[in-house]
């Protein structure tokens, strides 16, 4: 079909459809309507192409275009000719549709007229007074990335300069609180939520010396941490620390159970130490203590991550990988409801290999783990998700990791208000120094509309 050879056929019939239709006895139009050209509804369809009748389109009567502002799925091809439906105010003398792709033209009549619609499509309507007319552009938006693919960049060096041997960052105050040490001696730096690049050095005060600082937790709105010695410290602004008095020995800090919809108090789960033996315990806010089970000789003690989940509304709380009380490294994941008694939710013979320092969360309504060190002392970049709240698992081969991102362990891991996967730290070997890098990752279709 050539560019517009109906041209011709057009005029003549317009000159026609105007004698018809102003000069008959069936039509009336007001005066003041007969320059108005405007399409009131827009849809397509082609029965090989699979929903495309289900698009619906928005027509923007001021800049002249239509389009659907749901954009079609990833990978869709319009590769035939599609009808092309209309209505519109009051009806028109003729429309004039040209494809951009081909250059052909049609004179639509009905919506049995097709049209290439793999560009864009001007659609010239022309009113029933014989002058005036109306254009648009007429586009279907297809999105142009994988929705389900996540995109992960560098975002920032953490504090340039500097070289910390650990690193731990959690939320406290709508900032971001990284305790850090460097030759021995514990620091404290913050930066605004929405920030992420201006850290600035905060003094802290009664923290201890000997502070464990990956197991610092939160809880209540309270920051608790231990020390080698087992001595228990907290905190209410991050800052100023002090021991909690008559504390047991505490082993490790397993994390925070919420309160639950039976009413059951909001605890801090801790592992003690008991008469020589390892028993699981929590704390309320009563500082009141309550002592568990005896802990099994395969449940983690050091080199853990934790998640808190819920399933139909009961709070829960997972500890996965680490090393346990036989100093050898896992891959099960363990869960509890009360932080008294635990279950392994996973067996040895899990998708991902044994390893600590792995990062364990919640992101797109799935479980993930990745990173950290295995057995060889080999650090890690692989990414594992788990639909059942961490009883199987899958590894993931379309939210991977770039190319320049140095496989790692032992990193901090939020997601933020935005829906990004916020990646603090890590090292590269299980004794070498944090890197001071920040990472940011999204599902792409979290960010559609966003930007």
């Amino acid at each position: 079909m050539g560019k517009f050879k109906f041209c011709g056929l057009l005029i003549a019939g317009l000159a026609c459809l105007m004698f018809s239709c102003l000069g008959g006895d069936s039509t009336t139009i007001d005066d003041w309507n007969l320059s108005n050209a405007q399409i009131s509804s827009f849809s397509l369809s082609n029965d090989s192409i699979a929903s495309l009748s289900d698009v619906k389109f928005t027509i923007d009567q001021v800049n002249g275009k239509i389009f659907n502002r749901d954009s079609m799925p990833y990978g869709t091809v319009i590769n035939e000719k599609v009808l092309c439906s209309m209505t519109f105010e009051i009806g028109v003398a003729g429309v004039l549709m040209v494809s951009r792709s081909t250059g052909d033209s049609v004179y639509w009549t009905a919506s049995t007229d097709s049209i290439d619609f793999s560009s864009s499509v001007v659609i010239t309507a022309y009113s029933y007074d014989g002058v005036s007319s109306k254009t648009y552009e007429a586009k279907i938006n297809i999105h142009q990335v994988n929705p389900d693919s996540m995109v992960w960049e560098f975002h920032s060096v953490l504090i340039p300069g500097k070289s910390f041997e650990d690193m731990k960052v959690i939320p406290c105050n709508n900032a971001y609180y990284m305790y850090v040490s460097e030759k021995g001696a514990f620091y404290l730096y913050k930066t605004d939520e929405a920030d992420l690049t201006n850290w600035t050095d905060v003094a802290l005060s009664g923290f201890p010396d000997k502070a464990v600082l990956s197991r610092i937790t939160e809880c209540e709105s309270v920051l608790y941490v231990f020390d080698t010695d087992g001595l228990l410290y907290r905190s209410i602004d991050g800052q100023t620390w002090s021991q909690v008095a008559n504390a047991p020995s505490v082993k490790t800090l397993l994390g925070y159970i919420p309160e639950g919809p039976a009413g059951s108090k909001p605890v801090l789960s801790v592992v003690l130490k008991v008469d020589e033996a390892l028993r699981f315990a929590v704390m309320d806010k009563d500082m009141e203590w309550r002592t568990g089970g005896e802990v099994p000789a395969s449940f983690p003690l050091s080199g853990f991550s934790v998640l808190n989940y819920e399933v139909v509304y009961h709070p829960y709380l997972a500890v996965s990988t680490g090393r346990d009380g036989n100093n050898g490294l896992s891959n099960r994941l363990w869960s509890t409801m009360n932080g008294l008694s635990w279950i392994p939710l996973t067996n040895e013979q899990a998708a991902f290999s044994k390893r600590e320092g792995a990062v364990l969360f919640c992101y797109d309504d799935l479980f993930y783990i990745t990173g950290g060190i295995d057995e060889s002392g080999t650090a890690l970049s692989d990414l594992y998700y788990s639909k059942d709240k961490g009883v199987t698992w899958w590894q993931d081969t379309v939210r991977i990791m770039p190319e320049n991102y140095i496989a790692r362990g032992f990193s901090s891991v939020l997601v933020d208000k935005d829906n990004f996967v916020l990646l603090f730290g890590g090292k590269a070997g299980k004794d070498t120094n944090i890197l001071s890098e920040l990472w940011r990752g999204r599902i792409n279709r979290f960010g559609f509309g966003k930007e």
